[in-house]
């Protein structure tokens, strides 16, 4: 078992208070905040960005960005509108987040595009084609994806157990594994990780896999829950799976984060976007809001950390 040195999580007062205050501000506030319905509704409208802000979060580890997340989301949503067969969609889906996250990370770690450079050139391709293949909103999503993304199990709402599997699945590498310790070491500091043996191009490559596969798996919770593909179903989750990164402490410039911190994150744009739903806000402030949640979080980061 790999032991975090505290200053590595990037968790802070800030970080883990947030969502805090923001329950204490809805349950106060709005009524509805507080009911059944509106919680069972919370975890689904988490569930995708928890999931793609994971992948997210192991890119960030190395000092990458993957700006690709939500064309993947996209494309794999369209390939569960397009199959009958769910297993063929799961496979498709999946085969395509390892064939892109390769492609991401060779192009970083070998060919030494900028990761900005290289997922946006892969997030323009990727979304052209998702138009190729479901031109429009629709198709017909899988009876079984469906039940999986919204029914429940002993009890439990499939969302909440989405959001449980993805966490527990990055903490379970990141703690327990040597990729997992490899992945600080190379955010921390490549050339002392390369001296120490780690194959680091290895490591990164590895790191945007992972991110493409949560993406992929993503999009197919996100179809599965509105029973049909979309195109643009991901267009706003590169931004916000940053968003959600930063705010849960983790260092843009690799080395520092933790599941708990983009957990933490994950709330706090999620009960962000509840509260403007229960006020009646116009829902193109979640945008509005995002960036400058963004802006802030990267802000209160460390200048000599960083490197602005």
């Amino acid at each position: 078992m790999t032991t975090l040195n505290p200053a590595r999580t990037g968790l802070t007062r800030y970080t883990l208070g947030l969502p805090v205050v923001l329950v204490l501000l809805l349950a106060a506030t709005q009524a509805d905040f507080r009911s059944t319905q509106n919680l069972l509704n919370f975890s689904g409208q988490i569930g995708a960005l928890l999931i793609v802000a994971m992948g997210q979060l192991f890119v960030t580890l190395v000092a990458g960005i993957d700006l690709s997340v939500g064309s993947v989301m996209s494309l794999a949503s369209a390939f569960a509108a397009t199959q009958s067969d769910p297993l063929a969609a799961v496979a498709m889906a999946t085969a395509l987040g390892v064939a892109v996250g390769t492609v991401n990370g060779m192009g970083v770690a070998m060919a030494g595009v900028h990761p900005l450079v290289m997922t946006l050139s892969t997030a323009t391709f990727l979304q052209g084609l998702a138009y190729v293949v479901l031109p429009i909103p629709g198709g017909t999503i899988a009876s079984a994806m469906t039940a999986a993304a919204t029914g429940e199990a002993a009890g439990i709402p499939a969302p909440l157990l989405w959001c449980a599997a993805a966490a527990l699945a990055a903490r379970i590498v990141l703690r327990r594994t040597r990729f997992g310790a490899h992945l600080f070491a190379v955010g921390g500091h490549p050339r002392s990780a390369y001296l120490n043996g780690v194959r680091v191009k290895f490591v990164v490559v590895g790191a945007y896999v992972w991110c493409s596969v949560a993406a992929a798996w993503a999009g197919l919770f996100l179809a599965a829950r509105v029973a049909a593909g979309d195109p643009a179903l991901g267009a706003s989750y590169a931004l916000e799976s940053v968003a959600a990164v930063a705010l849960g402490g983790v260092q843009l410039t690799g080395g520092v984060g933790s599941v708990a911190g983009v957990v933490a994150g994950v709330l706090s744009l999620g009960l962000m976007t509840n509260g403007l739903n229960l006020f009646g806000v116009s829902p193109f402030m979640r945008g509005v809001l995002t960036g400058v949640l963004l802006l802030a979080a990267v802000s209160l980061q460390r200048r000599r950390i960083v490197g602005m």
